[in-house]
């Protein structure tokens, strides 16, 4: 046999993948929904699966065919709505079986053996033998018997179509369970093999702690909001959270007070949020009930990225189905006045329309569809420039890496471009132009009102090259806006 020449000269098939979207801006909706477990995030792609989760009567349902339905004539949809638990008050450990779904109360009857688990720290062993239940419910009641040696209740849950164990306790928050064992656990699927869920006792849900925790589960979302009202305290401490993350989440604050109508109050919690605490990334709107949240954060999840001019204000978007929640101009002016966002009904002469105003977010962005663009933009930046580094060369502190560096920037900068997020032809005022020119050291105004952008990589100085720490990059970027109002001098002329 020769010698194979794969010993001077081999050959290593490889892919140079497409870099992906790097954030999907889903939204984000807390509950204090028992049926969720506490600490986690669980996504749902439609309507019909929050419906058979939550039951086709919850709020979490109504909410969801807002979400997923969109904005009239969008040219995407959500992928994804997210749900988290967050309690309003202190909630006993639990433990769910996987779903009976299909299984007849004859296969049922069958089921018998031994079922051990640990609540409050403590073994239970049950006896199990469903020989002659007949309902489901008559087997949860038998179930619960057999626990002698525990404290708990078992019901089962005709929406979820599982078995729930609960432990009691004095208080509920420091109650615990774990997956059950022994030749009856994978019958009556209690084990995380057979689908079988757990959740922990837990108190009052603390807001940091709680995005903390959702934001360690799951990044992959953008807008939040609750299914619920919530109180002003409340309503804050979420604010709060929402302005030190970096203008990469934003908060729907909705309340249904008619405080917000009121010119002059400052109870409201728009101006609490506004003028007292100066939070950015939050959306106040005032709204009859939390679907209008809901369309809000489905606003957002149907901005189409990939889709050239694919960029719409959140103002005069159209949700079917949804009804006017203000329908005066005196009204219309209070709110616009307080900060509020609102489902409105306008009418002149025999046009009538109904629409979102005025598509505000609170802080420097001033508006959602920019907010929500420099939210896709970053991320996309920052695994842009990941994959740089992640392409097995060296990047030099010369001008060959400055290249290197505006190179991996360039797909999403276009991307955005297209998208409209940029805009040739902006006009800069003098003070723009000169805190630009001072950081550049030159004009570059004529390059961005050509190009809409100017990608600025500083001085590869010897200090940053012996630490190998960042030079300054800055991306200037013209937004464009969209225009919302128009005053039209109509003259005839005789």
């Amino acid at each position: 046999m020769p010698i194979p020449l794969s010993k001077d000269v081999q050959i290593n098939p490889g892919v140079l993948a497409v870099a992906g979207n790097a954030v999907d801006l889903n939204g984000l909706l807390l509950t204090g929904n028992p049926l969720l477990p506490v600490g986690g995030v669980v996504p749902f792609s439609s309507p019909d699966d929050v419906a058979a989760y939550f039951g086709a009567l919850s709020d979490e349902y109504a909410r969801a065919q807002l979400y997923f339905q969109g904005f009239k004539n969008a040219t995407k949809t959500p992928g994804q709505l997210l749900f988290s638990r967050f309690n309003l008050a202190a909630s006993a450990a639990w433990l769910r079986s996987g779903s009976f779904k299909g299984v007849t109360i004859e296969q049922l009857q069958k089921l018998s053996g031994t079922l051990t688990l640990s609540i409050n720290g403590k073994s239970a062993s049950a006896e199990v033998n469903f020989n002659g239940v007949t309902s489901f419910a008559a087997a949860a009641t038998a179930l619960q018997t057999a626990l002698t040696a525990a404290v708990a209740t078992v019901v089962f849950d005709t929406t979820q179509n599982a078995f729930v164990i609960t432990a009691a306790g004095a208080k509920p928050e420091s109650t615990t369970i774990t997956f059950g064992s022994g030749s009856a656990a994978e019958p009556l699927k209690m084990t995380s093999n057979t689908g079988a869920v757990i959740s922990q006792g837990a108190p009052v849900s603390d807001v940091p702690d709680t995005m903390v925790a959702i934001k360690d589960a799951s990044q992959q979302w953008a807008g939040f909001s609750t299914v619920s009202e919530v109180t002003d305290e409340q309503h804050l401490a979420f604010s709060a959270w929402a302005n030190g993350q970096g203008k990469r989440y934003f908060y729907v604050a909705w309340t249904t007070s008619g405080k917000a109508k009121v010119k002059g109050d400052t109870s409201h919690i728009a101006y609490q949020i506004i003028t007292v605490n100066n939070y950015s990334a939050v959306v106040p709107v005032f709204a009859s009930d939390g679907n209008r949240a809901a369309a809000v954060l489905g606003y957002a999840a149907c901005l189409d990225f990939v889709r050239p001019e694919g960029r719409v204000p959140f103002k005069f978007r159209e949700y079917e189905g949804l009804a006017a929640d203000v329908t005066s101009g005196s009204d219309y002016d209070a709110l616009i006045a307080a900060g509020y966002n609102f489902y409105g009904k306008y009418a002149e002469n025999s046009v009538v329309e109904d629409y979102w105003a005025d598509g505000t977010i609170t802080g420097d962005f001033k508006w959602l569809d920019s907010f929500c663009g420099q939210i896709w933009l970053n991320a996309n930046l920052q695994g842009a420039v990941i994959s740089l580094f992640k392409s097995n060369q060296t990047i030099p502190y010369n001008n060959e890496g400055r290249a290197l560096v505006a190179a991996s920037m360039s797909d999403v900068i276009q991307q955005y471009k297209r998208w409209g997020g940029i805009r040739e032809g902006v006009t800069l005022t003098e003070a723009q132009k000169k805190q630009i020119n001072n950081v550049v050291g030159e004009d570059v105004s004529s390059t961005l009102f050509a190009t809409g952008y100017y990608l600025y990589i500083g001085d590869m100085l010897p200090s940053l090259r012996a630490t190998r720490s960042s030079p300054s990059c800055t991306l200037w970027y013209c937004d464009g806006g969209s225009i919302q109002k128009l005053v039209i001098a109509s003259t005839e002329v005789q």
